[in-house]
C-alpha cells in the first residue's frame, strides 16, 4: 500500500459496513507470524501472567533460558531474532511478491536481497535500542500472536539516526468490534528501575494524549503506511486512523512495553527439581511488580490496557553485543 493510496479523503476509502468490520476482523485476527511455542524455547516464563491489581497491566517476567552447563542462551536468542528481521523491516507485499518470485524462479535471490535489505536498516550505534524493539516485536507477534501493522525501519532517514515515536506498532481485533492498536516501547538498561521508570515516561504521553500532542503525528504515519498485507485490508484498516471516519470511535488505544536489564549473578530460575522458582527469584518478582504498579499510577495510565515484559538478562551490553554480532553489524 502506498502513501499516496491512503492519501485520499476518508470518503473515497472502501465505505463502512459491518461484512466489511467482520472480514477485517477475522483477517487480521489471521495474519501473525510464527509459533507461540518458540518463546518457550528462549526464556521460561515465571509464574503465570499477572493482572496488577488496580491497573489493567498484565505482567509477563521472561527469563533467559540456560543451556544444559548452565550458561544463559544470549548468542542463540540474538541469532533467533536475527532470523525475524524481514518480518519485523520488511512490509508484507514486499515479503509476498519475494514469495511469488520464489515460487516462479525457485531461486531464493529475491529473499535474500529483503534479507540485506532488512539488516542494513539497523543502527551501528553502540547505545543502540533496536535489539529491544526487535525483541518486543517477537515477543508480541510470536509470542502473542498481536500483529505489528507498521514496519517502522524503513522510515528511517540514516541508519545512524534513531526514530522519533513509539518502538513498535501492533493491532488486534477485539470481541467487541473494536481495533485495539498496541504502541509499543522498550528499553534494554542496566538496572530495572531506569529501564521501567523510561519506559513508562515514553509511552504515557501517547496513552494520554487525545489526538492533539505526541500521538497526532504517530497516526497520521501508522494510517499512511499501514502494513496489514493486502491493499484492501490496510485501506479498511486505514479508516480506524481517520479522524472524520467513524471507524475512528473504535479505535482503542493500549501499550506494550519491554525492559530487559542486568540481573546480577544470573543463574537458572529453578531449585534442584528444575520447576519450582526459587524464593530469591520470587522475591524480586514481587519487587518488579510492586515497581510497575507505582510507576503505573505516577503517569496516571493505570486505566489502559497494557501488555508488560519484564526481562531480566545477564548483562545489557553482552545483550546489545550479541545482537550486533546476529546483524553483521559489529
Amino acid at each position: 500500500m502506498t502513501v499516496d493510496d491512503l492519501a485520499r479523503a476518508p470518503d473515497s476509502l472502501p465505505p463502512s459496513d459491518e461484512s466489511a468490520e467482520s472480514s477485517l476482523v477475522e483477517y487480521l485476527n489471521s495474519i501473525a507470524r510464527g509459533d507461540s511455542s518458540d518463546v518457550a524455547t528462549y526464556f521460561h516464563e515465571i509464574g503465570e501472567p499477572e493482572l496488577l491489581g488496580g491497573t489493567k497491566t498484565t505482567c509477563r517476567t521472561h527469563w533467559l533460558a540456560c543451556d544444559a552447563m548452565g550458561r544463559p542462551r544470549m548468542n542463540a536468542l540474538a541469532e533467533r531474532l536475527a532470523t525475524h528481521v524481514i518480518d519485523y523491516c520488511i512490509p508484507r507485499e514486499k515479503i509476498e511478491e519475494a514469495r511469488e518470485q520464489f515460487n516462479k524462479t525457485r531461486s531464493p535471490s529475491s529473499i535474500l536481497r529483503l534479507e540485506s535489505e532488512a539488516k542494513s536498516l539497523f543502527s551501528s550505534l553502540a547505545k543502540s535500542g533496536e535489539g529491544g524493539e526487535l525483541l518486543l516485536y517477537f515477543l508480541l507477534e510470536t509470542g502473542l500472536g498481536i500483529p505489528q501493522i507498521l514496519c517502522k525501519m524503513p522510515l528511517k532517514t540514516n541508519t545512524n539516526l534513531m526514530i522519533n515515536g513509539v518502538d513498535g506498532v501492533h493491532a488486534k481485533a477485539l470481541e467487541n468490534g473494536n481495533i485495539a492498536v498496541y504502541w509499543g516501547e522498550s528499553k534494554v538498561y542496566d538496572d530495572f528501575a531506569g529501564a521501567a521508570s523510561e519506559c513508562f515516561s515514553s509511552i504515557a504521553p501517547y496513552l494520554l494524549d487525545e489526538g492533539g500532542g505526541a500521538l497526532r503525528q504517530d497516526l497520521l504515519i501508522a494510517r499512511n503506511n499501514l502494513d496489514a498485507g493486502a491493499r484492501e485490508m490496510s485501506l479498511k484498516l486505514a479508516r480506524f486512523f481517520t479522524e472524520d471516519a467513524p471507524e475512528s470511535l473504535k479505535l482503542e488505544m493500549r501499550g506494550a512495553c519491554l525492559v530487559a536489564f542486568t540481573h546480577d549473578d544470573f543463574s537458572p530460575p529453578f531449585d534442584a527439581d528444575g520447576s519450582t522458582v526459587k524464593a530469591a527469584v520470587l522475591a524480586e518478582l514481587k519487587k518488579w511488580h510492586s515497581g510497575v504498579k507505582s510507576r503505573l499510577k505516577f503517569r496516571k495510565i493505570e486505566s489502559f490496557h497494557i501488555e508488560f515484559f519484564c526481562l531480566p538478562i545477564p548483562s545489557s551490553e553482552q545483550f546489545r553485543t550479541a545482537i550486533a554480532k546476529s546483524l553483521g553489524i559489529d
